[in-house]
């Protein structure tokens, strides 16, 4: 599991249970198999929703953020 330690303690509790949430939709999508492209459309769309919810934890504790949209950017979302 990938924390994202920080000193505002309200943005690394929200990363660390979004990246909980993270976790458990990855494990959902392997238990519900499919075929590989199945299985690896769930998991971006999960990695999608996580940068989405760090995004918005930043903005609302006025942090920056533009790193995570590179990574949306990249990912094509």
């Amino acid at each position: 599991m990938a924390i994202i330690p920080h000193s505002n303690a309200t943005h690394a509790a929200t990363c660390a249970l979004s990246e909980g949430t993270l976790q458990t939709a990855i494990s959902q999508a392997i238990a519900a198999g499919g075929g590989s492209a199945t299985v690896a459309a769930a998991v971006r769309t999960a990695e999608i929703a996580n940068l989405r919810r760090i995004v918005a934890s930043c903005v609302a504790n006025g942090l920056p953020y533009n790193q995570f949209n590179e990574a949306l950017r990249f990912m094509g979302a």
